[in-house]
């Protein structure tokens, strides 16, 4: 009985989808399958996934005929999971060979665990340039409960999306989905944030994906205009949603760190400007200053 599905949504893919299958198939972990949907695309992402599929235990390619998005064909990808464990990868990434064997231990042995994650590495094309979340790099551990909840919200998200795994029976008993409201560099932050509310979320201390962050690569998140509307737009929907659990401050708090993450696309003029604009809204927020502090630090170092 296969105890694990991996699910692999699929977007023009032919360029790293070879790296990512191949470190799939070099996991020490065996007993799982390969579920993967093309949602719409028209490279040879099919032809790749049916030559390597003799070498997997069992893979399934499905289609979306016209481009659904990354929430629907995800939605679509856990319906026909048959594994217990659903563990999530995608088209670029690369997963070190212990990644699934460990997510396993974990959920097997602590049944109050609902779902694990773990380090990503950024990856250049030359190089590995920083590790992500700092907290568990640090070597600490995610709070649990609402704690957990706000520290995703007022922070933006802090669990590595592309290697999370997580049980499908609580997917289904709790009546979670990928949303399709948000676009879909949204969708795993609204996804974990709805999580946390309903089970433990744990993270593993050692490094599981490397993440391909060259600067040439294709990818939704490299359209930053709409990423930033879209995060804008989240915050302010879960406000809405979660009073009970967002007050007025953590939505400020949430509000300034995206202000400080879109300040980091801007030119040294517009930046300046911005920068004045929102540190005098709220200029006990010493993050402002760490950040025009990091900004000449790395100009003059330059």
């Amino acid at each position: 009985m296969i105890e694990v599905s991996v699910v692999l949504p699929i977007y023009n893919g032919e360029k790293t989808l070879c790296s990512t299958l191949d470190s799939l198939l070099a996991q020490t972990y065996k007993n799982f399958e390969v579920i993967a949907c093309i949602d719409g695309s028209q490279d040879n992402s099919e032809l790749i996934l049916r030559e390597y599929g003799a070498q997997f235990k069992k893979i399934t390619i499905l289609k979306n005929e016209l481009n659904r998005g990354l929430g629907p064909t995800m939605n679509r990808l856990v319906h026909e999971a048959k594994g217990k464990y659903i563990a999530i990868a995608e088209q670029d990434d690369y997963y070190y060979p212990e990644r699934l064997q460990l997510q396993v231990d974990v959920l097997n042995t602590n049944p109050s665990i609902g779902l694990v994650s773990g380090i990503a590495e950024f990856y250049n094309g030359r190089k590995v340039v920083g590790k992500f979340p700092g907290l568990l790099v640090r070597g600490e551990k995610y709070p649990q409960g609402v704690e957990m909840f706000l520290l995703n919200y007022r922070n933006h998200l802090k669990v590595v999306n592309s290697c999370i795994m997580f049980r499908k029976c609580l997917h289904i008993d709790k009546g979670l989905y990928f949303t399709q409201h948000y676009p879909s560099i949204s969708i795993d932050w609204t996804y974990i944030l709805r999580f946390s509310l309903v089970s433990n979320i744990h993270g593993l201390p050692q490094v599981l994906v490397r993440l391909d962050r060259r600067p040439d690569r294709d990818s939704v998140t490299s359209n930053k205009t709409k990423q930033f509307k879209a995060t804008r737009e989240l915050l302010r929907a879960f406000a809405y949603e979660f009073p009970q659990y967002i007050k007025q401050e953590d939505f400020d708090y949430a509000m300034r760190t995206q202000y400080l993450l879109e300040l980091g696309r801007k030119s040294s003029t517009s930046y300046l400007f911005k920068w004045f604009q929102y540190y005098l809204k709220c200029p006990t927020d010493r993050r402002y200053i760490n950040n025009i502090t990091s900004r000449i630090r790395s100009k003059f170092l330059k």
